[in-house]
């Protein structure tokens, strides 16, 4: 019973063990031949003998096999039991506040009743040591035990992404993903709903069904990623110190949490979902808004989209009578020029229309175009011009 057949190939069936000395399942390959010569070849008509791998993931109605093929997803052992889980919910709350606990609950709760729901990404971040990010991660990798892997920058940068392809869940520690083609990757996954391509060494490329979900941590904050403005595929957390929160480290905390895990278990698939479900990534983005991820929308524009907000704001300030402003294309080229370097018309374009979602006018109109760098060397600031203009309002506070 320890061994099976998969088409032609013979496995061993094996318990791993990692280095906190916990043993997960495993399949090792092994030839006919060894298998005979350890057993003889009366064995073989013994073995079980299925169609193919497949991978279902479900962690309430585990299945080995289905419909003759064989399930490389792995059951966890956890087995939910009324308890206490107070330490579980201590660090939930340090790290994601009661306006947000219900949030973070909903999520554990679907990823294990529901694993193919798609779900935003979440990235806790500190500049600080001590904040219990890492406890987190650590949490969501005991629950799901080996669906869960632990991945570092290099490996989503590699162009082999067979061996986490196929996980659950992917925890990625001191995230620094600046590539945009990375970034292209994660957001198509995000909202993967078919097969996507497995790349593996040695082997022909083939398509699976992606179900995976990103956890990323990161010290750098407003900088891990670049996330656009209005992107709802992240949830992005600041994790407060312990100190900050007048708690003391506990040196047991990771004994403590691993021992609630079957409680915890239990307390989710008896519990109601607060949030419903209202988008591709389950939430309405609203319900995961932080002033954590403002920061990366902030920091997501360009130098010439954040040149362009100055100049409005100063020409704002510079004729405080006007409730708005009006610009063409060519305004703002004139208006920058000196201040941004390589300026071009697509890239102004781009900042417009895709950063600060200003939206031009359909038809040229005249206009009064009030001249910052103009009124700054004491000359006629406003001037009557007709072009395709793009209109900004003044913001009151």
């Amino acid at each position: 019973m320890n061994y099976i057949r998969i088409r032609d190939d013979y496995y061993k069936i094996v318990y791993r063990p990692d280095k906190s000395g916990q043993l997960y399942k495993d399949l090792l390959r092994l030839s006919k031949t060894t298998i005979t010569d350890d057993y003889t070849k009366g064995i073989l008509k013994y073995i079980n003998k299925y169609d193919d791998f497949t991978i279902v993931a479900s962690h309430i109605n585990y299945q080995q096999v289905i419909n003759g093929f064989y399930n490389q997803y792995h059951e966890i052992t956890h087995k939910p039991t009324q308890g206490d889980c107070e330490n579980i919910f201590h660090i939930l709350t340090h790290i994601f506040g009661e306006n947000h606990l219900d949030f973070i609950l909903d999520y554990i709760q679907i990823l294990y009743t529901n694993p193919y729901v798609n779900l935003p990404y979440i990235l806790i971040e500190s500049s600080e040591k001590n904040t219990g990010k890492t406890t987190f991660s650590n949490l969501l990798y005991w629950i799901f035990q080996f669906n869960a892997m632990k991945l570092g920058n290099s490996d989503l940068h590699s162009d082999f992404n067979g061996f986490w392809l196929q996980r659950l869940l992917l925890i990625v520690d001191e995230t620094s993903l600046e590539k945009q083609g990375v970034m292209q990757m994660l957001k198509r996954f995000s909202t993967e709903t078919g097969k996507v391509v497995s790349n593996e060494k040695n082997k022909a490329q083939r398509e699976v069904d992606f179900m995976g979900k990103f956890i990323l941590l990161s010290n750098d904050e407003g900088k891990a990623l670049p996330i656009e403005r209005g992107d709802p595929r992240w949830a992005v957390f600041k994790a407060p110190t312990f100190a900050e929160k007048g708690y003391k480290d506990d040196p047991k905390i990771s004994e403590k949490i691993q021992q609630e895990i079957p409680a915890f278990l239990h307390f989710l698939i008896n519990r109601t979902l607060v949030h419903p479900h209202e988008s591709r990534m389950y939430f309405a983005p609203e319900v995961y808004h932080t002033s954590q991820l403002m920061l990366y929308y902030e920091n997501s524009i360009s130098k010439v989209g954040q040149a362009i907000k100055q100049l409005v704001q100063d020409t704002f300030e510079m004729f405080p009578e006007e409730s708005e402003l009006k610009f063409s294309i060519t305004n703002l080229m004139d208006e920058l020029k000196g201040n941004v370097k390589y300026l071009e018309k697509d890239k102004v374009h781009k900042a417009l229309t895709q950063e600060l979602k200003i939206a031009k006018s359909e038809k040229k109109e005249r206009y009064n175009y009030h001249s910052l760098s103009c009124a700054e060397r004491g000359i006629t600031s406003s001037f009557d011009c007709n072009s395709i203009t793009y209109t900004f309002q003044k913001k009151h506070s």
